[in-house]
């Protein structure tokens, strides 16, 4: 066993294989927030990636487990996005409403995909159990960043999920950027007084 660990990684294909299960998430993720939760098949990933239907249920046997990696993996670049913001300016705490602001603005501009993958993967969440853990990370993890400016957890999942409310009506609604900007930047503001 340990000889063919050593072949796998001299000849690349542990990496390769690495490489193909990311296409196949971001394809994934593409479907999702083109498409929805629901139209999210092994075969309209493996268009979407221009890859086989075999390689897609190679990496994801079943949809359940497709649709649980779309969903982290989308989650976790929103976190990890923000957590690398709020860590990079956990000197200054006072500056939290803005850059709480202005990241509701990527979210939905250059990572407007991932975001609407998770907002869908939540609503999908009502019909499909398996997902509730993966959405209480998520949730979990945001609280967890905002817990130190807001006070408690309790109130740091409120503030995270009065967030994804406003970022959500911005999504379905249109209203624009500055709007999406200012009300963000204000109940944030709001939740630390």
């Amino acid at each position: 066993m340990l000889g063919r660990v050593v072949n796998e990684k001299k000849d690349g294909r542990l990496e390769r294989g690495k490489a193909r299960r990311e296409l196949l998430l971001d394809a994934a993720v593409t479907v999702i927030a083109e498409s929805g939760a629901g139209l999210l098949t092994h075969r309209a990933v493996a268009a979407q990636a221009g890859v086989s239907l075999a390689s897609v249920t190679y990496h994801f046997p079943g949809i359940a487990e497709l649709r649980q990696s779309a969903f982290d993996h989308a989650g976790s670049r929103i976190g990890l996005a923000f957590r690398a913001l709020v860590e990079a300016h956990h000197e200054t705490p006072g500056s939290l409403p803005e850059l709480a602001g202005n990241y509701a603005l990527t979210l939905t501009g250059e990572s407007r995909q991932d975001t609407v993958a998770v907002f869908a993967m939540i609503l999908a969440s009502s019909h499909d159990e398996s997902l509730r853990p993966v959405i209480r990370e998520l949730d979990g993890h945001l609280a967890d960043l905002l817990e130190n400016y807001v006070g408690d957890h309790a109130t740091a999942l409120i503030l995270s999920s009065s967030i994804q409310g406003l970022i959500l009506t911005h999504l379905a609604t249109g209203t624009g950027p500055d709007e999406l900007r200012t009300s963000v930047t204000t109940l944030v503001r709001r939740f630390a007084s």
